[in-house]
């Protein structure tokens, strides 16, 4: 090779040197002994906010030596700062010394790492105060138990002593909500969300927060037309909403404006990923806006943690944590944004909901409490391992006239069931010893006797009885600390609550319409009601619709669409203790043999009367009461408005012993 070719050949790797550097992702500068640049990509302008002619010949301001990558933040003209990765090596630039710094924009990486380590923190302190508030809220329900006891004995008439009663309850009444915050925040509190028009709860609320902020704040609402409803609990927004109203007046000491605000907005993919707390897809916003003295950005990033306040000690540390705690829950996000002497905006994100928007809200008027004793025969089985609180629940539900049962845990509870069958209500501590909780204890409970009610206290519900931020379908739940009338009152409104036809609820999926009237009206000789269905498709449904509304399920094989073992092992998924029975025709042995394994199967062959459903439904758990007479008006146990005729009776019965 001569030395033109290779003068040409050297040219063209600089050529492409230079192009691959131009083109990097990274920015790359040279610079000389004296620390001025001599050399900057175009990816360097983004990173220092300057041109790359600006940048030549000028030093930049940060020390550039030879080492292993460091991070560093680089100010650029306007004052934002970036954060940068920085790799040096010593090189030779036009025959002379320099160095060469690759240089790595990591802000959103560092941005991103800084909220997970954020999430991470608030979830370790959730975890903490949710501890904490369940210990305490034991406590508190022995105090003001006992408080609201010595309150109804006291016939004294010493006012100081009535006084001093007062005053301890309303100490603990206190205490009870600041711990409400605490669960809040930890995202342990029970929810029950409904679909609801939030311009509506809104407008409810202006009078409300004018009176409470006072005459030196202007209170102003912008709300948007044709706003999505969202499915959140309207409690719990209000006193969101409150919390932020009653931050935003002590951050205006001299009078101010606070503004509230809806919106619909939709989040895309990217701002879920950039935004760790978010979802994408649709949502409402409601932003409340104050002209107060603003918080600077060191105070910004612990405003949510419980107890951390810049009130001194007049505030508690726990309205924006409730409110952070609440929103995550509700499957939403917070944003707050603020600057010293500009005041703060706090908007609340909540998903739209999946369902049409039904009732208004509405804001309950209080009234006074009304004490619902027992009614003669009425017995409860009292589970409780915290001997306090066990003995202030049972005085208290033997002064309201019930009789009581006590167990300290899951199998002490059973053994109460086998031993007393005319239990009422089973009223459960949800956390309890000996591997068995107070959730898994009911389901046992109902399998033995499927008309038993429930009710379930907890300090809170944990991931037991909460799921997706509300609380599971189908739970009555009384929370601690409860007082001497909710008592009463919750343990009234269970009892009086109709469960089915006040017995046990069967889904019956058989397509033979005469086939399922017969099997209907057996089945409420028992006092049962069936929820019918004609297909696999429309059992499956009806299933999954009622939830634990369902006591036990007769499945005939043949299905038009899908065969009825199909739709037992779909029910199974979800639970795999309800008491099924397989009807058939024919049962062969390798049917038989396939559905052996199901210890809660009982496969009943056609024909069978009520005495035969009544006995397989009674060896697999079913509270079975006392017939009732059979009805004189049916022909061959059809209605006769199923079946008019001798002949239809008779091609019913025909019906029941053709194989499935």
């Amino acid at each position: 090779m001569n030395a033109a070719q290779m003068s040409s050949r050297n040219g063209n790797d600089h050529g492409e040197i230079r192009f691959l550097i131009d083109r990097n992702a990274d920015g790359i500068i040279v610079v000389d002994a004296d620390g001025l640049v001599v050399f900057a990509n175009p990816a360097a302008e983004a990173i220092f906010g300057r041109s790359v002619e600006t940048l030549l010949g000028s030093p930049i301001g940060i020390p550039l030596f030879a080492s292993e990558a460091l991070e560093i933040t680089i100010h650029q003209p306007d004052g934002d700062p970036v954060e940068a990765e920085v790799r040096v090596v010593d090189t030779i630039w036009n025959h002379r010394p320099a160095r060469l710094a690759s240089l790595r924009d990591v802000s959103a990486r560092r941005a991103i790492e800084e909220r997970l380590r954020h999430s991470a923190k608030m979830e370790a302190v959730g975890r903490l105060t949710a501890g904490i508030a369940h210990d305490f809220n034991n406590l508190l329900t022995v105090v003001l138990g006992n408080l609201e006891s010595a309150q109804r004995r006291s016939a004294s008439g010493d006012a100081s002593l009535n006084r001093a009663l007062d005053n301890a309850k309303r100490a603990g009444e206190r205490a009870a909500r600041l711990t409400g915050r605490l669960l809040a925040f930890a995202r342990r509190k029970p929810l029950e969300p409904r679909v609801l028009d939030i311009n509506a709860l809104v407008s409810g609320m202006s009078d409300l927060l004018q009176r409470t902020l006072g005459e030196e704040i202007e209170v102003r609402t912008a709300l948007a037309p044709n706003l999505w409803p969202s499915e959140v609990d309207p409690t719990e927004l209000e006193a969101a909403i409150l919390n932020l109203a009653v931050n935003a007046r002590d951050a205006m000491p001299s009078g101010g404006s606070l503004v509230i605000e809806t919106a619909n907005v939709e989040f895309d993919a990217a701002y879920g990923l950039a935004n760790a707390d978010a979802k994408a897809g649709e949502h409402i916003v409601v932003s409340v806006a104050d002209s107060g003295i603003g918080m600077a950005p060191e105070v910004l990033k612990q405003v949510f943690e419980p107890f951390f306040t810049t009130k001194g000690g007049r505030g508690t540390g726990l309205g924006l944590s409730q409110v952070y705690g609440f929103v995550a829950q509700s499957g939403g996000h917070v944003r707050l944004y603020s600057e010293p002497g500009l005041g703060t905006t706090a908007k609340l994100f909540l998903p739209k909901a999946q369902t049409e928007l039904g009732s208004q809200p509405q804001v309950a008027e209080a009234s006074e409490p009304h004490l619902a004793y027992a009614r003669p025969g009425e017995t409860i089985l009292l589970v409780e391992d915290d001997s306090d609180v066990r003995t202030f629940a049972a005085t208290s539900l033997r002064e309201l006239g019930y009789r009581v049962f006590e167990a300290i845990d899951g199998a002490a509870a059973l053994e109460v069931l086998d031993r007393e069958p005319e239990i009422s209500l089973l009223f459960t501590d949800l956390g309890l010893p000996g591997g068995l909780d107070g959730k898994a204890l009911a389901e046992r409970a109902r399998q033995r006797d499927p008309s038993l009610k429930v009710l379930i206290t907890t300090a809170y519900a944990a991931v037991a009885l909460i799921h997706d931020g509300r609380l599971d379908a189908g739970v009555d739940l009384l929370s601690k600390p409860f007082s001497f009338a909710a008592l009463a009152t919750r343990i009234r409104d269970v009892l009086d609550r109709k469960h089915g036809s006040e017995g046990v609820r069967i889904l019956l999926v058989e397509d033979e319409e005469l086939v399922r009237a017969y099997m209907v009206e057996l089945l409420a000789e028992s006092g049962w009601e069936a929820e019918e269905a004609r297909s696999f498709q429309e059992g499956l449904t009806k299933f999954t619709a009622a939830g634990d509304g369902i006591s036990a399920a007769i499945v005939d094989l043949g299905l038009p669409d899908r065969r009825g073992d199909e739709l037992i092992r779909e029910i199974r998924k979800s639970c795999p203790e309800l008491p099924v029975i397989l009807a058939t025709g024919y049962a062969s042995d390798v049917l038989r043999k396939q559905m052996s394994d199901d210890k809660y199967l009982q496969i009943l062959e056609k024909p069978f009367d009520l005495d035969r459903i009544r006995t397989a439904l009674s060896k697999l758990g079913v509270k079975i009461g006392p017939a009732r007479s059979t009805n004189p008006s049916s022909v061959g146990g059809l209605r006769n408005r199923e079946a008019s005729s001798e002949a239809d009776a008779r091609a019913a019965a025909n019906n029941l012993i053709l194989p499935s």
